[in-house]
């Protein structure tokens, strides 16, 4: 299996919670507009989470009402299932993996399922896992960062 690199990269998939949004309040943090308006016009976006905290029809929602919904080419969230997700992404985007960057604040579920699968990952390091560290089974991720723009950065 090839690995991703940055030039590879047609799509960023997102996790919603911690990574777009501060779950504690419920509102997006304050570079979400900035970071995604910088992408969408270079990279197909899609958000895949575990709906936990609120109703998917919310989060949508939110993402309509904060103005980013429209950025997004893919949106989906499941109770359990976050890895089916995922590949239901990829195909509904028609990327593999290897042409897939992944943003998450949780190295067990983003980042592991990134590196399993080949996608760079980057590693949002804040919120509620901030101290989930990497190891054997979630491997490191390509990148680590403290604040969602921080990805423009690594982009250019």
């Amino acid at each position: 299996m090839r690995k991703a690199t940055i030039k590879d990269v047609k799509a960023v998939i997102f996790d919603y919670g911690w990574t777009l949004s501060d779950p504690n309040d419920g509102g997006f943090f304050s570079d979400v507009k900035e970071t995604l308006a910088y992408l969408s016009p270079k990279y197909m976006l899609a958000i895949v989470s575990k709906a936990s905290g609120s109703t998917p029809s919310e989060r949508i929602a939110s993402l309509k009402s904060f103005g980013v919904y429209d950025y997004f080419s893919s949106i989906l969230f499941h109770e359990t299932d976050k890895d089916g997700i995922f590949q239901e992404t990829l195909r509904k985007l028609k990327v593999d993996a290897n042409e897939t960057a992944v943003v998450g604040d949780e190295m067990k579920r983003e980042i592991a399922w990134g590196n399993k699968n080949g996608a760079l990952t980057i590693w949002l390091r804040k919120g509620d896992f901030i101290n989930e560290l990497p190891n054997k089974e979630t491997g490191n991720p390509d990148f680590e960062i403290k604040e969602l723009s921080d990805i423009i950065k690594i982009i250019k």
